[in-house]
């Protein structure tokens, strides 16, 4: 592993465990390549949360430091404005008596040591039985849906409303679909998913991402680990994994976890069981995150007959990362063909 990308992690562990790096002295062009290296993985401000930490004479200074300080700053007003919308939201839902379940970014980032420092994209929300008067109540009745959400954009903040919590193109995200749906009456007061329910929602949207674009990026294994670890009092590990090989996720979840556990997050390993792990497919996978060698999508505009050979020739390069995907290779071809024919 590059000397960089091992300092980046070092800084991570120390931002996640709210403790002070141990680093040695670093020149000006290694923080430089640092910073640029954790803006490309999406952690900039978390990796500024630790540098924050040590002495003054082991900082980065001069124009880079400004360039961290003023990214730290832009992730956090943006945090706070889509506090600010979401409080509206919930604000205008309570008053019409519309029950809301929030799902993803915002819920996770309150697990994080400083929440304001896990960049959100957008917000997603779930109203049960109401995905009709909620478009009403985001201020657009007629938005389109895309999926398995419409889209809604309120004061610069994008908005997802779910009809459904997952795509349901596989059988395996159609099972954890309906676990989380009969979980529903288990909402918890801050109105989230419950714990089981949140963790099955968070592994099947993970990797129906990893299985649609071969992509698994560094945040998404950081939320993972620490979902985890914030819930251990509440997830018993021989629970979760009778319920994983229910709806055929057990080895999504071992890989998932081993890779938390290995890159950010130590306190986790209970959850493991490494005798069903490959290692060599763990190195794979952690060094694709890492270098973010993801496989490109194949492009729309060539002819069917092509469009076929290219989707075959992609799947074939990582053929070895569907020993970790819950879909059957049936589902997988018909999938794709679909997208073709």
């Amino acid at each position: 592993m590059e000397q960089t990308t091992e300092l980046m992690l070092q800084l991570l562990r120390a931002s996640l465990n709210g403790s002070t790096p141990n680093l040695p002295p670093l020149p000006y062009s290694e923080w430089e390549r640092i910073y640029w290296l954790s803006r490309k993985h999406g952690v900039v401000t978390m990796v500024f949360d630790a540098i924050e930490r040590l002495p003054e004479e082991e900082k980065p200074h001069g124009d880079i430091a400004l360039s961290w300080e003023l990214s730290a700053e832009r992730t956090r007003y943006h945090f706070a404005h889509q506090a600010r919308v979401l409080e509206a939201i919930k604000k205008k839902a309570s008053e019409i008596g519309i029950p809301l379940i929030l799902i993803k970014g915002m819920t996770l980032a309150k697990l994080y040591p400083r929440p304001d420092s896990r960049a959100c994209g957008d917000i997603d929300i779930y109203f049960p039985n109401n995905y009709q008067k909620g478009n009403q109540l985001l201020g657009s009745p007629g938005a389109e849906l895309d999926g398995k959400h419409a889209e809604v954009v309120i004061d610069g903040v994008t908005v997802e409303n779910h009809l459904h919590f997952l795509d349901l193109n596989y059988r395996s995200q159609r099972k954890a679909e309906q676990y989380i749906i009969g979980s529903l009456h288990q909402v918890t007061p801050d109105g989230e998913l419950c714990p089981m329910a949140n963790m099955v929602y968070l592994l099947m949207h993970t990797v129906c991402h990893l299985t649609a674009k071969f992509k698994l990026p560094l945040r998404n294994v950081i939320d993972w680990g620490i979902f985890l670890r914030a819930h251990q009092s509440q997830l018993d590990p021989a629970e979760c994994h009778r319920l994983m090989r229910k709806i055929n996720m057990e080895p999504a979840f071992n890989a998932l976890t081993y890779l938390a556990s290995e890159l950010v997050v130590t306190d986790i390993s209970q959850y493991i069981q490494k005798e069903k792990l490959r290692i060599e497919d763990m190195t794979k996978l952690r060094d694709m995150i890492l270098d973010q060698s993801f496989v490109p999508p194949v492009p729309k505009e060539l002819k069917r007959l092509k469009r076929i050979i290219a989707r075959y020739k992609r799947n074939r390069q990582r053929r070895w990362l569907y020993r970790y995907l819950p879909s059957s290779a049936i589902e997988r071809i018909w999938n794709n063909l679909s997208h073709i024919i």
